[in-house]
């Protein structure tokens, strides 16, 4: 039995990086994001001192550790057909440090050119704040939305094997927006150390992880990943291309209505609570503070949670119906009659079917073989592909021999 391929050889089945003419177009371009993002973080860092860096690096840290519950429910709707740790981690990275640094140069080019034009206006006695307040609607929306749907775009259209469906579009894109959010609270962070001389981690953290980080940044992003994705599962050509405009427009959206009738009400609940508003965030209860963000969150963007919850069970539903149709005509090979039963009776919108116990590592590990087997069917039926020739079905048919033959002939039976 031939050597079933690599993970990143696996990755790369379908992709135009295996064409040396788009890998070195992609790594170019790739090198001249990083440039342009190192670009933006180096000159935050050149204007600041020493103390300022030590506590943006704290405050990532502490931010980092805060995003790990929101991590963790990522990873489990992941659990049926996990993805790499590697492009789990690679996302979240993007997110933080490439997403970040493109959009802090973009943004701080958008807030010129409206400052420029407000400061024209008579009658505007604080044009800065009025540029901030614009430029937090109509400029940072489009712009950082853009930013972290690049990771997407590099996934889908350079990783294609390892974006199978609407359900990987909502998680990367949910990782590139909790990563963005984790090294956005720890700018705020410093800039409001070097304003005042106080860190305010506190209600930076209340803000920004008012739901344990699931909440701003990770579910506009998530929006536009879910975009992906349906354009990735969908047979219909039109909706190939409406899907993700769409899931742009609606993470624009989102963080649009965050940036302006959020703060509304966040100020609002806050007066509400006889707090005083003409002073400092920072010196605010913080419980009072995460209640007004935990308001404001569910009153602007309780309708982006309802469509991801929609959006969730669509998926999950898709999902069971594919492994039950291209895993039918496995059964005696790579499936068991008995774990096709199975499969067919029992399996839930999340995890794996009932026939695999708890605890039971390598019965997972068969099950998201055999996850992965039905969905590459799956696409290479869509695209007119032919398994019997294809490398990545041989590969996973032989990943689930090899786990079968590893367990032994000592091993329990399975249903």
């Amino acid at each position: 039995m031939p050597t079933p391929p690599t993970l990143l050889a696996r990755a790369l089945v379908g992709s135009p990086l295996r064409r040396p003419f788009a890998g070195c177009v992609f790594w170019l371009a790739l090198l001249l994001l990083l440039g342009l993002a190192l670009l933006g973080h180096v000159g935050l860092w050149l204007s600041e001192p020493v103390g300022a860096v030590f506590v943006f690096a704290g405050t990532a840290l502490v931010a980092a550790l805060a995003a790990v519950p929101a991590l963790g429910l990522l990873w489990l709707l992941d659990r049926r057909e996990p993805e790499s740790i590697w492009l789990f981690g690679g996302t979240l990275l993007w997110g933080a440090v490439v997403s970040t640094g493109l959009a802090g140069i973009v943004n701080s080019l958008g807030a010129a050119w409206l400052f420029d034009r407000v400061h024209l206006l008579e009658g505007i006695d604080d044009p800065e704040l009025v540029t901030r307040v614009l430029a937090a609607a109509l400029v940072a929306p489009p712009v950082e939305e853009a930013t972290k749907g690049l990771a997407l775009l590099v996934l889908f259209w350079f990783l294609r094997a390892e974006f199978d469906n609407l359900r990987d579009g909502l998680i990367y894109g949910a990782l590139a927006g909790l990563g963005f959010n984790i090294a956005e609270t720890a700018l705020y962070v410093m800039k409001g150390y070097l304003d005042d001389g106080v860190a305010p981690l506190g209600v930076q953290l209340a803000v920004r992880f008012v739901f344990l980080g699931l909440n701003g940044h990770l579910v506009f992003s998530a929006l536009c990943g879910a975009g992906l994705g349906i354009a990735r599962q969908t047979p219909r050509r039109w909706l190939r291309l409406v899907a993700p405009l769409t899931g742009y427009a609606l993470a624009v959206l989102a963080h649009a209505l965050a940036n302006s009738l959020g703060v509304i009400v966040f100020a609002l609940a806050l007066a509400a609570a006889g707090r005083d508003l003409a002073g400092d965030l920072a010196t605010l209860p913080v419980g009072d503070v995460w209640r007004a963000a935990a308001l404001s969150d569910l009153f602007v963007e309780g309708w982006a949670y309802l469509a991801l919850a929609i959006l969730l069970g669509l998926s999950a539903r898709w999902e069971r119906a594919v492994i039950r149709r291209y895993l039918a005509d496995e059964v005696g090979a790579a499936v068991t009659p008995a774990e096709y039963a199975a499969i067919a009776r029992s399996l839930p919108i999340f995890g794996t079917h009932a026939a695999v116990r708890r605890g039971d590592r390598l019965g997972r590990r068969i099950f998201t073989a055999q996850t992965e087997l039905a969905f590459r069917k799956w696409h290479l039926h869509r695209d007119g592909g032919d398994p019997a020739t294809d490398p990545l079905v041989a590969a996973w048919r032989q990943d689930i021999a090899a786990l079968r033959q590893a367990a032994g002939p000592d091993a329990p039976a399975r249903p």
